[in-house]
């Protein structure tokens, strides 16, 4: 079966799981401040929230991608997002914080799809053409949080969490249906690496020491997104009296962008543009568009607040659907075949990383200054950018570590 014919699962796969995610990322802020009790800081709450995915992620990813070197891809897919829309029912099941909770930890187990995916295209792609495989992976993430947020505002506006968790539930679960039945397995890349049982597998960064700075990167980076998805929508709400509806054109606006840059630009821009570069360049537009969401109200003189805050959606949205893809593909080519499933699990935990500290510390500054949030993600950004020179520095292996 050619590799387009396959990618056909994967994308509808991946869509309706963010599409899912997405449903659920618009609504969990406001909805956990309207839970939490009088006389507690939200910024706390939403952060923990937030943060116990990534916590569970962190920890569950990259052994969920080593035993698909080991097992096969297909099994493990399946699963992790059966897991996936079990966390969606329950979400819309929640009445509590405890509920809450649980979900977003049900939803840390299954957090690996995406990354048993990135390594199934990379067992199924030259090395040569693994950007533009990667960034059609996120073009259908961004194509899943294109619809999402705007169907969950609507939703949430309509029948609350318990419509969401609903529609998001039966989404992912299609998408592990679909799965299962049309993609085919790839044979497991034998190895003789014993099992290893430490709490957090790190031997990769141990073994490919090329690949450590990129790691860092990816985590240094997704922190700064962490910081604005743990505080987005109720900085537009407290700025500009915003709710979910808005959130969720915003971010939607973001993810279609995302589409057309991943889903056409990528190959195009990686074999024009020196990668260190197309890095450089894209972590300070995500700096500069985290770091002017606050002021939007400051520059009326030039137009509404809203117009100002797609402005700056588009500067994060251009540099983050440049970033990642480059940097996963560097990573790939740099990691050997038989170990590309633990590779982007030790991506999505790095990714998880961010994601841990990111909510967390962004909620208790947004309850000390709306705009602090904003502000050091954008310097997080900058120094995300001033990281690469010495990435790209490393050799690259050649094609004795990877040859599909």
């Amino acid at each position: 079966m050619a590799l387009r014919d396959s990618e056909a699962p994967i994308l509808a796969a991946v869509f309706l799981d963010l599409m899912g995610f997405g449903m659920v990322l618009a609504d969990i802020q406001l909805r956990a401040e309207a839970m939490a009790p009088k006389g507690w800081r939200p910024g706390w709450i939403i952060g923990g929230l937030l943060a116990s995915t990534f916590v569970t992620q962190m920890f569950a990813s990259p052994r969920w991608g080593r035993l698909s070197d080991r097992r096969g891809r297909k099994p493990v897919f399946v699963l992790c997002t059966v897991l996936s829309a079990v966390a969606m029912l329950v979400y819309g099941l929640a009445g509590s914080l405890g509920m809450l909770l649980l979900s977003r930890i049900i939803s840390g187990l299954g957090a690996a799809n995406v990354a048993v995916l990135q390594a199934y295209l990379s067992d199924r792609t030259d090395p040569s053409d693994r950007a533009a495989a990667l960034g059609r992976i996120g073009a259908a993430i961004s194509a899943g949080l294109v619809v999402g947020p705007p169907l969950g505002g609507f939703l949430a506006a309509s029948g609350g969490n318990h419509l969401i968790g609903l529609v998001a539930g039966s989404a992912s679960l299609i998408g592990a249906i679909w799965m299962a039945r049309a993609l085919p397995n790839l044979p497991p890349h034998p190895t003789e690496e014993p099992e290893h049982h430490a709490l957090f597998d790190l031997r990769l960064l141990k073994e490919l020491p090329a690949i450590r700075s990129l790691v860092l990167i990816a985590a240094v980076a997704w922190f700064s997104l962490a910081m604005l998805e743990g505080t987005f929508a109720r900085l537009i709400s407290y700025l500009y009296a915003y709710d979910q509806r808005q959130f969720g054109l915003l971010f939607g606006y973001e993810s279609f962008l995302g589409i057309v840059i991943q889903a056409s630009l990528v190959g195009w821009v990686v074999t024009r543009v020196r990668e260190s570069n197309v890095l450089r360049i894209s972590y300070l537009a995500q700096g500069l568009g985290l770091a002017a969401n606050p002021f939007a109200a400051n520059l009326l003189p030039i137009g509404p607040p809203f117009v100002l805050l797609v402005i700056a959606s588009t500067l994060y949205s251009v540099g983050s659907s440049l970033a990642n893809p480059t940097l996963n593909s560097l990573c790939s080519r740099l990691t050997p075949d038989s170990r590309q499933g633990e590779l982007f699990g030790l991506m999505q935990g790095a990714r998880s990383v961010g994601f841990v500290v990111g909510p967390v510390l962004g909620g208790a500054l947004f309850d000390w200054q709306p705009a602090a949030p904003y502000i050091i993600a954008g310097v997080v950004c900058v120094l995300a950018s001033a990281l690469v020179p010495s990435v790209l520095s490393q050799p690259d292996p050649g094609p004795s570590q990877n040859t599909t």
